[in-house]
């Protein structure tokens, strides 16, 4: 009897895995995901036939943008696919379920996305330089997280992936532009790379900026995903 029941919990389980793969690869994804591939090979084969590469801090921007590349898709228009597709009325027709849903696919993009950069980090670190790729991996999951939780919960507000897109590029642009002068030496840029320690402050003192820039990044994280599935509450305003 109870083996029945671990049986039916792993059946469910892997059902919905599966099913949630197929929703996250299906549509545009792929072009995102061969994008990312294409942005992280086309530098690196630069990298290693000119052996411009000194520090991390040189390919920290690199894994960055693939990492944004495989987010941006899924979580920016994952709501309008499910209303293009009708999915959002049965989502809503079952009391709780969307959270479920969701949670779950939301687990899967970023795993997917932990995956593949770890595979991005220890290929440069075998191939350009030798560096702890598990550690380069973590920095970068936390700015890209905190973008794509962004991307959700903008989505489930604007309800229109175009709409977030639109909105995702005009934050980013803004904060890339900030980010060269202003926010540069501050705990509240969002790209800010860990690595690249300005020549006017010291290592203690960039490494507490570093710190006190991810302790913002990953509440903010926290506070999207919850407002997020707020949002996803207010079922006339999807319907």
């Amino acid at each position: 009897m109870k083996s029945n029941k671990l049986f039916s919990a792993y059946d469910l389980i892997y059902r919905t895995v599966v099913y949630n793969l197929k929703i996250i690869f299906a549509n545009k994804f792929i072009w995102f995901l061969a994008g990312s591939v294409a942005f992280y090979l086309g530098l690196s084969v630069i990298y290693v036939f000119t052996n411009d590469v000194s520090n991390i801090r040189d390919l920290y921007g690199v894994y960055l943008f693939s990492g944004i590349l495989l987010v941006f898709y899924p979580a920016v228009f994952g709501i309008q696919n499910d209303q293009d597709s009708r999915t959002i009325e049965i989502l809503f027709g079952i009391p709780n379920y969307r959270y479920k849903v969701w949670l779950v696919r939301i687990v899967l993009i970023f795993l997917i996305t932990f995956l593949i950069m770890i595979l991005f980090t220890w290929l440069s670190s075998v191939l350009i330089m030798k560096f702890d790729f598990m550690k380069v991996t973590a920095q970068v999951m936390i700015p890209v997280l905190f973008l794509g939780m962004m991307s959700f919960m903008l989505s489930t507000a604007i309800r229109s992936g175009n709409g977030t897109a639109v909105i995702m590029i005009i934050f980013g642009i803004f904060f890339m532009i900030l980010g060269e002068e202003a926010l540069r030496k501050s705990q509240w840029n969002v790209f800010l790379n860990p690595w690249e320690v300005p020549y006017d402050v010291n290592e203690t003192t960039w490494a507490i900026i570093t710190l006190k820039n991810r302790i913002i990044l990953i509440t903010g994280t926290i506070l999207f995903l919850l407002s997020g599935l707020y949002n996803l509450q207010k079922r006339e305003k999807f319907m």
